[in-house]
């Protein structure tokens, strides 16, 4: 089935971050520092919150609260309309972090996400991926580093099961690595060593990716400068290409599904679109 893509709201500037929720498309306006949302119902796109630190990655957690990556705050937080944010974590070892990316967030509320240096703006000397553990209600969340050896770490996942960590690395240039990789999740929760599932070689890698119902990995990836083109891939859980569709944008950046029945996708670009496309896939949901 070709997935045919659509322009549903925008241009803005650059958009990123959709989640679905409440029966709408959640995503940020990095640039315009916002939290806009589509309903597919009226076709009407508002501004949900009108002031974030750099939201990136969104991401509803178990407990019904927003949390977002804010990269120009350093910082991981909870936000809601009308409310100041509730920050999180800010820091590792007392220093700030970088400029989180994107997360993903397990079924006992632990948040795990990547924290990139983007602008060389951070102090920490080390782009990395971080899991906060929450505890219980009450308890100050623990920040543990999972693996600094990445140079660009981006769009991350979690398998159905929990228990293989997806994250992609996405760097830009000749001799440097852009691929997606999988690590085992010990049972004490720290990663084991990497495999890599595809290698894109000097094109642009993922972005941002989300899971379908059966576990395939749906991602963001390519652009107009060199190899395939601007692309959405279906990747089987061994890294095998199940499929490629063609993205009408240049850079695609994260997606998700959405819709009465999951199947409809949404993607988000830096030309700051929202696009949607009716798949022969429904999207995972964790809780």
């Amino acid at each position: 089935m070709a997935w045919e893509f659509e322009r549903v709201a925008g241009p803005f500037r650059a958009t990123e971050g959709p989640i679905w929720v409440d029966d709408a498309v959640r995503f940020t306006e990095i640039k315009q520092h916002q939290v806009l949302e589509y309903d597919p119902e009226t076709g009407e796109t508002s501004v949900h919150l009108d002031s974030t630190a750099g939201a990136v990655g969104l991401h509803e957690g178990p407990d019904g609260e927003l949390y977002a990556c804010e990269a120009e705050g350093h910082r991981i937080a909870a936000l809601a309309p009308d409310e100041p944010a509730s920050v999180v974590v800010d820091e590792f070892e007392g220093t700030p972090l970088n400029g989180p990316n994107d997360l993903e967030i397990d079924r006992d509320g632990d948040i795990w996400f990547t924290d990139p240096d983007d602008k060389d703006r951070g102090l920490l000397g080390h782009d990395s991926v971080y899991r906060i553990e929450r505890g219980t209600v009450g308890d100050d969340p623990r920040l543990v580093r999972l693996t600094d050896e990445m140079d660009r770490p981006n769009g991350i996942l979690l398998s159905p099961d929990e228990r293989r960590l997806y994250v992609a690395e996405c760097t830009y240039g000749p001799d440097q690595e852009t691929d997606l990789r999988a690590y085992p999740i010990r049972d004490d929760g720290s990663l084991g060593s990497r495999e890599v599932l595809h290698d894109f070689g000097d094109h642009r890698g993922i972005d941002g990716m989300t899971l379908t119902e059966s576990g395939e990995i749906v991602a963001c990836a390519g652009w107009e400068k060199s190899g395939p083109g601007p692309s959405i891939y279906v990747f089987a859980p061994s890294g095998e290409v199940l499929d490629r569709h063609p993205f009408p944008e240049n850079r695609p950046t994260n997606c998700t599904f959405g819709g009465p029945d999951g199947s409809t996708l949404y993607v988000t670009d830096l030309t700051g679109s929202l696009h949607a496309a009716e798949t022969d896939h429904s999207g995972y949901v964790r809780y």
